[in-house]
C-alpha cells in the first residue's frame, strides 16, 4: 500500500494540477499570460479564499510539489472565513462553442462568520453538466453564457438553493461514476490511472458531435412548511435564504450530482432547485439533431450520423407498408393525414403491405362486395392511423393514449420489456395490440411507424363487447350478479380473459350453478380472469413464459408454442397449460379482451366442496353431498373448516353408514351436528391460532393447543391441534374460507373429568382415591381445564400384591400428582434427551418429565390411550403409577464433607 501511494504521489507531481487554481503555482501564471483579461480575471476571482492561503492536506495531497519549498502537510492553517462569491450564472453550448463575452457576475452573498466548507457553497441558477463542471487539464475556465435576467432595479437575482439532487447512473464508466461520489479528488487523479484501464475514458455519444440540446424549466410553489428549511447537496442546512445555519463534519462530501437518464437517442438530465418556496425543475434533454440518428441498440459511444431522409410515401415503401399510402392517396386523404401542408408534426401508424391486403381481402370476402369497398375507401380507416406531433415510442409511457385525426378515437400505446437472454429488441410495441413491427423512421412530412395489422375504430368499452357477443351470455350475466361490471365499464385499462358458454359446461354441476347465481366464489373466480392492465398477444414470446398477475394476486402463466411447420397464423396460447385463447386482443376502450375455451381454476376461488374433492377429503365430501347441505357449506362465508381426512374416517361409523346406506344420511339431524361440529367462526389461518376455545356452528366448542417440536427452541411453536386431533394439512384458502385437515374426527364432548371416571369401570380404584382426596369437586368443574393421567384398575392391583395388600398412606398426594393444570395432548409430548428436558406441572408442584419412546411417556408412566376428551379437559389412560423421582440437593456441593453425623443426600453428595 505504501508502494502505491509513492506511485500516486510521483505521478501526480508529473502530470496533475490542483483542482482548485492556486496563485503561487506556475501553471497558473502561465494560464494567465495566455488568456485574456477576462479569463484571468474569472481566475483570480474565483474562491480567493483558496487562492491566496494554502490548501488542506486533502486538497494539497496531489497537488504538483514546489521544486525548492518543502511540504509540510501538518502545519496549522489559518480559519478560512466566508468571502463573497463572485461566480456567474452559466449555461452549457457543448463542447468546441465559442466564448462569448464575459458574464455580469450575480449580486454578492452576504458575508457569513461561519467557516467556509471546502467546497463553494453557491449553486447557479442554469444547469451546468456534470462533465463541464470538472476543471479543464490547464486550469479552471468558466463557460460563457447569457447575462442574468436583473430586476426591474437593476439587482442580480440571487441564485437558488439546492435542495435535493438524485442521482441515476446507467452503466457508468467506473472513473466517472467515482467522481460524481467524490469530486474532491478532480479529473486529473483517475487520469493517473490511464495505465491501469481505470481512468481510460470513452466519450458518449451525447458529448460528440451532431447533438442538440434542448433545455425546460418547470417552478412550481410548495407550501410553507416545506420552506422553513433547505439542504444543499453539501450537507449545509440554511435556513431559506443564504445564511449558513449548520454545516456538518462529514458534510462536506457530495454525494450526488445530476439526476440523468439515458435513452438510446436521448440523454435527458433533471436538476431540482428549491428556495423560498419555488421549486424549479430544470431538465435538460440532448439528443441526435434533426436529419441524424444511431443505429438502434448502438454501442453509447457509436456517434449521431447523417441519415438519409426521403419523402413519407418513399420511407413506407421502404418499410414494407407502400400499399396503404396509395390507397389513402387515391381516396384524397393523404394530404389530410400529413396535416394539409400546415407544417405540423405528424406520426403516421402504417400497415405494412401484407396486413392491408389481408385487411381488404377479408371485407371483400363479405356478402356485399361493394359495402365492403365502401368500408376500405371510409375517411376514417386512414385518419384513424395519423396522431398530430412527433411520437417517439421510447418516449411514450405505457397505456398512453394518443388522440387520432378520427374525431373521438384513440390509440392505446403499450409496450412490453423482453429478457435479454432472448436476443431481441428490449421491448416490444403495440398501437391498440396491433404488433408495431418498426418504429421510429424519420421521413420529410412524418415520424412513420410500421403495424403488423390495420387499426380499426374502437367504440365500445369491455362489459359492451361482453353484452353484445352471444357466446357470452353466462359471463355477462356472472358478471352484472357480482357488480364486477362496473370494472369493465369504468376508464381504468383492463383485461380480461372470457371463457365461452361452452366452457361453463364444462364446469361441475354444483360449481356451474353457484357462478350463475352470482353465490359463494363467483366474484373470485371472475377475478382470476381480470388484470388491471392491458395485456396484448403480443406480449408472449415462443418458447419463453410470460408472468401476469390477475386481480387475486396469483400468478397467470402464459406460453405462447411453436407453431408446427405444416400450419399458418399466430401460434396458439396457452393460460396455466389448462385454457387456450381463441380469439386474441379484442380491443375496447378501456383494455382488450381475449376469449378462452376452459374456466380458470384456482384454490381460492373453488367452493368448499370442491376443494374438498381437489384435496382428497372425498368421505367428508361425500357426507355432505349425501346429507343434503352441500350447497350450504359452499355458501358459508368467513368460516375455519377442520375436515378429517379420509384415513381418519375410513373406520367410522359415519363412512360404514355412507357405504351401506346411503340414502338414510339425507337431512340426517345427527349427521348435520357432525358436519357442523367441524366449521369455525371466523376464517383463522394458522398463523393467526392462540390457545383459545372456539364456538362451532353447532354451538358447542372446540379447544386449540399450540405446541413445540424444537428440542432446542420450545418457545417457537409449530404444531396445533383442535381437540388434541392434530391439524396434518392446512391454510387451504376457499373464497374466504380456509380448510384445515385433521388426523382424526372432532365429536363434542358429553362428559366432565368426573363422569368419566364414573362412567368407566376400569378406572374404580383411581375413582375412589379421588373420593378419599375430597377432589371430585374439582374435576367436575367446567371453568378450568386439566390434563388427568388415570391408571388402570389393574395397575393397583398389582402394586397391591407387591406391597401385600397395603393401601397408599397419602392418597391426596397421589391424586394431585395425576393432575396437571393444563391441556396436554399427546401430539405434544416428544422424544427429549438431556440437556433438553421438558416436564410438566401438577398441581402439587412436582415436576413431571415428559417424553416419547415407542408411546408418549410422563415420568415412569407409558401412555396406553391418548386424549379422551371432556368438557373441562382431557384424560390420558396410563399403564403406572407416576413416582416422582425425589429433589435432589440444590444446596451447592461441598468439596471438604461436614461432619461425622453427615449423611449423603443425594448423587453428588455420594460422589463426593
Amino acid at each position: 500500500m505504501l508502494r502505491l501511494w509513492a506511485c500516486l504521489l510521483l505521478l501526480r507531481s508529473i502530470q496533475a494540477v490542483p483542482f482548485y487554481g492556486d496563485s503561487s503555482s506556475e501553471e497558473s501564471t502561465e494560464l494567465k499570460e495566455s488568456s485574456g483579461s477576462t479569463e484571468s480575471s474569472d481566475i483570480s476571482s474565483f474562491m480567493p479564499h483558496l487562492t491566496h492561503h494554502p490548501l488542506p492536506l486533502h486538497r494539497t495531497l496531489f497537488a504538483p510539489l514546489a521544486p525548492l519549498q518543502p511540504l509540510h502537510p501538518l502545519d496549522p492553517l489559518e480559519p478560512l472565513h466566508a468571502q463573497a462569491s463572485q461566480r456567474t450564472a452559466s449555461v452549457w453550448t457543448g463542447p468546441g462553442s465559442i466564448q462569448g463575452p464575459a458574464p455580469i457576475p450575480l449580486a454578492p452573498q452576504r458575508h457569513s462568520s461561519h467557516l467556509l466548507p471546502l467546497y463553494s457553497s453557491g449553486f447557479d441558477t442554469e444547469f451546468v453538466p456534470l462533465e463541464h463542471q470538472q476543471p479543464q487539464q490547464q486550469g479552471r475556465q468558466e463557460p460563457a453564457g447569457p447575462v442574468p435576467a436583473q430586476t426591474p432595479g437593476g439587482v442580480d437575482q440571487k441564485p437558488f438553493n439546492v435542495e435535493t439532487i438524485t442521482t441515476d447512473v446507467n452503466a457508468p464508466n467506473p472513473a466517472i461514476f467515482f467522481q460524481q461520489q467524490f469530486p474532491f479528488f478532480g479529473n486529473e487523479f483517475f487520469n493517473s490511472f490511464g495505465g491501469f484501464g481505470f481512468g481510460a475514458t470513452q466519450e458518449p455519444w451525447w458529448k460528440g458531435p451532431n447533438v442538440c440540446t434542448e433545455k425546460e424549466e418547470d417552478e412550481t410553489v410548495t407550501s410553507a412548511t416545506e420552506t422553513d428549511e433547505t439542504v444543499d447537496t453539501f450537507g449545509q442546512e440554511r435556513d431559506g435564504v443564504s445564511s449558513v445555519v449548520r454545516s456538518p463534519l462529514f458534510g462536506q462530501f457530495q454525494f450526488s450530482v445530476n439526476s440523468c437518464a439515458e435513452k438510446p437517442n436521448k440523454h435527458v438530465c433533471t436538476k431540482i432547485v428549491n428556495q423560498n418556496g419555488k421549486k424549479k425543475t430544470l431538465t435538460l434533454t440532448r439528443q441526435c439533431c434533426y436529419g441524424y440518428g444511431r443505429p438502434r441498440n448502438a454501442d453509447f459511444t457509436t456517434p449521431c450520423e447523417k441519415i438519409d431522409i426521403k419523402d413519407v410515401e418513399a420511407t413506407a415503401s421502404d418499410m414494407g407498408a407502400k400499399q396503404f399510402l396509395e390507397s389513402a392517396r387515391s381516396a384524397g386523404e393523404l394530404a389530410e393525414m400529413l396535416g394539409g401542408g400546415n407544417g405540423k408534426k405528424v406520426t403516421l401508424f402504417v400497415p405494412n403491405d401484407a396486413a392491408f391486403v389481408e385487411y381488404r381481402s377479408q371485407q371483400q370476402q363479405d356478402n356485399n362486395v361493394e359495402d365492403a369497398k365502401a368500408e376500405a375507401s371510409k375517411p376514417s380507416i386512414y385518419k384513424l392511423h395519423a396522431v398530430l406531433g412527433e411520437v417517439q415510442l421510447e418516449d411514450v409511457q405505457n397505456e398512453k393514449l394518443l388522440q387520432t385525426e378520427l374525431p373521438d378515437q384513440m390509440i392505446r400505446i403499450n409496450s412490453y420489456q423482453l429478457p435479454a437472454a432472448l436476443g431481441l429488441e428490449p421491448y416490444r410495441y403495440a398501437a391498440n395490440c396491433v404488433p408495431i413491427e418498426k418504429h421510429d423512421k424519420l421521413s420529410e412530412q412524418a415520424l412513420v411507424h410500421t403495424l403488423g395489422g390495420v387499426l380499426k375504430p374502437v367504440t365500445k368499452n369491455v362489459m359492451d363487447i361482453i353484452r353484445a357477443r352471444a357466446d357470452m351470455s353466462i359471463m355477462r350475466t356472472v358478471l352484472e350478479k357480482t357488480n364486477l361490471s362496473a370494472m369493465l365499464e369504468s376508464d381504468r385499462p383492463v383485461t380480461i380473459f372470457v371463457p365461452t358458454d361452452a366452457a361453463f359446461d364444462k364446469l361441475e354441476p354444483h360449481l356451474r350453478r353457484a357462478l350463475k347465481e352470482g353465490r359463494g366464489c363467483a366474484s373470485n373466480i371472475l377475478k382470476n380472469h381480470l388484470l388491471d392492465l392491458t395485456f396484448c398477444s403480443l406480449a408472449t414470446v415462443p418458447g419463453a413464459k410470460t408472468t401476469a398477475y390477475n386481480l387475486l394476486g396469483e400468478a397467470m402463466l402464459l406460453n405462447r408454442t411453436h407453431l408446427d411447420k405444416n400450419l399458418t397464423g399466430p401460434a396458439p396460447i396457452y393460460i396455466n397449460n389448462l385454457a387456450k385463447i381463441i380469439d386474441a386482443d379484442i380491443m375496447g376502450t378501456n383494455g382488450v379482451l381475449h376469449v378462452i375455451d376452459t374456466i380458470l381454476p384456482t384454490d381460492s376461488a373453488l367452493p368448499m366442496t370442491s376443494l374438498m374433492t381437489q384435496k382428497n377429503l372425498t368421505i367428508f365430501q361425500q357426507l355432505l353431498d349425501a346429507s343434503g347441505y352441500a350447497d350450504q357449506f359452499d355458501d358459508l362465508d368467513n368460516v375455519t373448516i377442520f375436515a378429517p381426512t379420509d384415513k381418519a374416517l375410513q373406520n367410522t361409523e359415519w363412512a360404514r353408514l355412507l357405504k351401506e346406506q346411503p340414502e338414510g344420511l339425507n337431512k340426517n339431524q345427527d349427521l348435520l351436528e357432525f358436519l357442523n361440529y367441524h366449521v369455525v367462526k371466523p376464517m383463522i389461518k394458522t398463523c393467526d391460532l392462540t390457545e383459545q376455545s372456539l364456538p362451532t356452528v353447532s354451538g358447542s366448542s372446540v379447544r386449540l393447543n399450540l405446541y413445540s417440536t424444537h428440542a432446542l427452541f420450545s418457545d417457537v411453536m409449530n404444531r396445533a391441534t383442535v381437540n388434541c386431533a392434530r391439524l396434518v394439512h392446512f391454510d387451504d384458502e376457499s373464497c374466504g374460507s380456509v380448510l384445515h385437515q385433521v388426523d382424526r374426527p372432532l365429536a363434542p364432548p358429553k362428559n366432565n373429568m368426573l363422569k368419566l371416571l364414573e362412567a368407566n369401570p376400569n378406572y374404580s380404584k383411581f375413582l375412589e382415591l379421588v373420593r378419599k382426596a375430597n377432589l371430585t369437586q374439582l374435576l367436575s368443574n367446567d371453568s378450568r381445564s386439566f390434563t388427568l393421567l388415570v391408571p388402570k384398575n389393574d395397575v393397583f392391583e398389582e402394586l397391591t400384591e407387591s406391597t401385600e395388600g397395603s393401601k397408599p398412606s397419602d392418597p391426596l398426594g397421589l391424586v394431585k400428582t395425576h393432575i396437571v393444570e393444563d391441556v396436554v395432548c399427546c401430539a405434544g409430548i416428544i422424544p427429549t434427551n438431556w440437556p433438553f428436558v421438558r416436564s410438566i406441572e401438577s398441581i402439587s408442584g412436582q415436576h413431571l418429565r415428559i417424553t416419547r419412546d415407542r408411546r408418549p411417556k410422563i415420568e415412569n408412566a407409558g401412555v396406553t390411550k391418548c386424549d379422551v376428551v371432556a368438557t373441562n379437559g382431557i384424560l390420558h389412560e396410563i399403564n403406572d403409577i407416576i413416582v416422582v423421582r425425589p429433589q435432589r440437593n440444590q444446596q451447592r456441593p461441598q468439596l471438604i464433607p461436614p461432619g461425622a453425623g453427615y449423611q449423603p443426600q443425594g448423587d453428588f453428595d455420594v460422589f463426593f
